[in-house]
């Protein structure tokens, strides 16, 4: 497609059982082209969008892109992408051949920034190969695209979460956020109230979990409020659940850190959207 121009372009042709990756692409769309038109292909396709915003209707349903976001597309759904915002989409593409992927429909999920960081830390890996075709630079090549690829079947749950120790001060905040009467707590009483110094706990919490305090709080009170709308609850209950009483501020929250409406997801939740780490 003439559409966009690969920033990045590497022939795999990895083969594991079951599993056939072909290619990986990193696309930046053309400034001309603000829309992909509905197409398909024979095989199987994950995106994951690194920059830009737009709207990608699959299967029927459209649903909204933003920075951080992944798709799943098996052989032969038909999709198409609208751009909304002024930035260039750049998306990261891989095609492979896998034998689960027809039985698990389209998938949408969304990357935690440590994944989204690591993602973008190969990227950078391959594209400072002096000659990523050469004999010696194969290996690193395909090294780093199964890398890719493990965080992306993670992220879609096509692989079980990893195993990670958590540290006692992240236990610790998670109680913390547990223990308090306020639903919404101010981070800085909870670290003083741990024994830390509000940046030294935010910068310690970031290279554990990947993400700050108030991010990790946000994951939490977003999780909490999926399970509400999934279980078909008011969207204002949902908000006052979670400490939020301007309904109209929460709906504009939640789509920040969902894409979605609070009542778009309620209604479409079930089977469509995994659920926030």
């Amino acid at each position: 497609m003439k559409n966009y121009r690969p920033l990045l372009l590497q022939k795999l042709d990895i083969r594991l059982a079951g599993l056939h990756l072909r290619r990986l692409r990193l696309n930046r769309h053309l400034p001309e082209a603000d829309t992909l038109s509905a197409h398909a292909h024979p095989h199987t396709q994950i995106l994951c969008y690194l920059a830009g915003q737009g709207v990608m209707t699959s299967a029927g349903r459209s649903r909204e892109v933003h920075p951080g976001t992944v798709v799943m597309l098996p052989p032969r759904c038909a999709h198409a992408f609208e751009e909304t915002s002024g930035r260039r989409p750049l998306c990261l593409v891989l095609d492979l051949d896998w034998r689960g992927a027809a039985r698990r429909g389209d998938v949408f999920a969304r990357l935690t920034q440590s994944d989204a960081g690591a993602i973008r830390t190969e990227l950078s890996s391959l594209t400072r190969l002096h000659d990523p075709d050469a004999a010696a630079c194969r290996l690193l090549v395909a090294a780093a695209a199964l890398r890719i690829l493990d965080i992306l079947f993670r992220s879609i749950d096509f692989l079980p979460p990893r195993q990670i120790k958590t540290p006692r001060f992240v236990r610790d905040f998670e109680r913390a956020l547990d223990a308090g009467a306020d639903a919404h707590p101010p981070i800085a009483e909870i670290a003083r109230a741990m024994g830390y110094q509000p940046d030294y706990l935010n910068r310690i919490f970031k290279q554990a979990t990947g993400q700050t305090l108030r991010e990790y709080r946000d994951a939490r009170l977003i999780a909490r409020a999926k399970r509400l709308l999934a279980a078909r609850r008011p969207v204002g209950e949902a908000a006052a659940a979670i400490g939020i009483i301007d309904q109209n501020y929460f709906s504009r929250w939640f789509r920040k850190h969902t894409g979605l409406q609070p009542r778009a997801f309620r209604d479409g939740s079930e089977g469509t959207l995994p659920t926030v780490r």
